[in-house]
């Protein structure tokens, strides 16, 4: 663990890019700034690119406090312009979905850092979080780390680790991120005081997280109650994708957003079939055994 040093004597002066649905990035660096003298002075944050248009930063807006200016802009080459006047000293990017150009960070006296939702160098990208859903793996993490020219790929400030069970899903790993975040930020912030660079990834060790194609939306119940299990937990909810992954029972089209792993249990029905029906759950036959489905949304047939 790192122990807190002399800070800079200077209150700092700190803007931050975020996109995080109702300003959650910006409460948590605002908090953690705040004790040590520092504060936000400008927030940056977008609609997203052409392609991925999202209205989630209207939640940043609405969370600023009342005196921060908000820039609210799809055009990175006209930032240096316009943050100019806002002296940065150190820059803090959370979930923001455009590259931050060269000629903005060499605004700062302290440089940028970043918060990414992984154990870098594993799963560098937008997508973190659902591919280790998706994968299955017993662990997560979160990462602070300098801001380079290439995504999620400079020094690392601090780092902890997550552990990810069956019941685990986003809002048990977002109780998690929401309790490691603050003491990580604090580590961070103390490094970048003492104008410690951080540690370099293992380029060897780096996987993407890009986000999903759009046929892992749709569920086969004749693969393992596991794999469906897992499918259904990794669509997170990013920026504008729904949540939850889409499966067929009975003919009825749904979108299911939380399951839960049962026994397995020998069964002669095909896969698909529905086994037991009450009003908190639906118990589906899977590929090797039943699954429960906790959560769910009846959806309009295709025509």
């Amino acid at each position: 663990m790192v122990e807190s040093g002399d800070l800079t004597p200077d209150p700092w002066r700190v803007v931050l890019f975020t996109v995080f649905p109702e300003g959650l990035v910006y409460q948590m660096v605002a908090a953690a700034l705040q004790p040590l003298g520092h504060r936000v002075v400008g927030v940056v944050t977008s609609p997203g690119p052409k392609r991925r248009r999202s209205p989630v930063y209207q939640g940043v807006v609405a969370a600023v406090s009342p005196g921060i200016d908000v820039l609210v802009s799809n055009h990175p080459e006209r930032w240096a312009a316009m943050l100019a006047p806002w002296r940065p000293d150190l820059i803090i990017s959370g979930a923001f979905p455009w590259r931050i150009p060269a000629d903005v960070l060499a605004l700062t006296r302290l440089g940028a850092i970043n918060l990414h939702d992984a154990l870098l160098p594993r799963h560098r990208g937008p997508n973190a979080t659902g591919w280790a859903f998706r994968n299955g793996e017993p662990e997560t993490g979160f990462t602070i780390h300098r801001l380079t020219a290439d995504f999620d790929t400079g020094p690392i400030l601090a780092q902890g680790r997550i552990p990810i069970g069956d019941d685990d899903d986003m809002e048990s790993l977002g109780a998690a991120f929401g309790t490691l975040i603050p003491e990580l930020l604090r580590i961070a912030l103390d490094r970048v005081a003492r104008g410690e660079e951080g540690e370099p990834q293992d380029e060897g060790q780096a996987t993407e997280a890009g986000l999903f194609e759009e046929a892992w939306q749709t569920i086969d119940w004749e693969r393992p109650a596991r794999s469906i299990h897992n499918q259904v937990r990794s669509w997170i909810g990013l920026r504008d994708i729904p949540r939850g992954a889409l499966g067929t029972i009975e003919g009825q089209p749904l979108r299911i957003t939380k399951t839960r792993l049962l026994p397995a249990a020998a069964s002669l029905v095909p896969p698909g079939t529905l086994l037991t029906r009450d009003p908190d759950q639906l118990v589906v036959q899977c590929g090797d055994g039943p699954l429960a489905i906790l959560a769910w949304q009846t959806l309009a047939p295709e025509t």
